[in-house]
């Protein structure tokens, strides 16, 4: 009587087997996603923080530039003024939307349910955090170039054209530079890889890791 008990019970569609599998799945699964949530909430506060910053920086700029269009005669140094520190105010604010935008990502992320959508929700993350970096670095050359004016231009010194060209020169270079090679294609190329570790992107790509392996750990077959 047992030994049909215990048959029936191994043969069965609702096995234990069956059971501890899915049960083993599950937990896996939650274990994955805890561990790639733990990641991604350690970027919400650098986030935030690089949003307040951005915001405040964009304001100043911006208040710069009214004040000088307002208060000052046209001249060749308020061009320069105004144009670098417009087109700074308007790189940072794309910067800060792309911020709040990968906030919002990972909110949503810590929420989803499905693994497919998660690892959607994760690889726009990474693709938007690229994107805001290199933005971000577009402006460098316009750091270099707000100062001028005309009696600068005119009557500068030999010492300060060295310096100020060498200075343009490697802003727009390095502008450019990190512009083409900080691409998502690039990812596996160590100077970008390496470059984009300090902006969060390691984070990302562990998190990316963990819900992959979940994946892989339901296509395993069972012994």
């Amino acid at each position: 009587m047992e030994d049909n008990y215990l048959k029936r019970l191994w043969d069965g569609t609702n096995s234990p087997t069956d059971h501890f599998l899915e049960l083993d799945v599950a937990t896996f699964e939650k274990m994955q996603r805890r561990k790639a949530n733990a990641l991604l909430r350690k970027l919400i506060v650098p986030k935030l923080t690089g949003i307040l910053l951005g915001i405040g920086w964009t304001v100043f700029m911006v208040m710069l530039v009214y004040l000088s269009l307002h208060y000052s005669f046209f001249s060749v140094g308020q061009l320069f003024f105004t144009v670098s520190l417009s087109i700074i105010a308007i790189i940072t604010a794309i910067a800060v939307a792309l911020y709040v935008k990968d906030v919002v990502t990972i909110w949503q992320i810590d929420h989803s349910a499905s693994v497919t959508n998660t690892q959607q929700k994760l690889v726009g993350l990474q693709c938007s955090i690229i994107r805001s970096v290199r933005i971000m670095w577009l402006q460098l050359p316009f750091y270099t170039t707000w100062y001028l004016n005309a009696d600068l231009l005119l009557h500068g010194s030999f010492l300060f054209w060295i310096v100020q060209i060498l200075l343009s020169g490697a802003s727009i270079w390095l502008a450019i530079w990190l512009f083409h090679s900080l691409r998502f294609g690039e990812l596996q190329a160590g100077k970008a890889r390496g470059f984009l570790k300090g902006y969060g992107l390691s984070s990302v790509v562990q998190a990316i890791d963990f819900i992959g392996e979940i994946e892989r750990f339901k296509e395993q077959p069972a012994d």
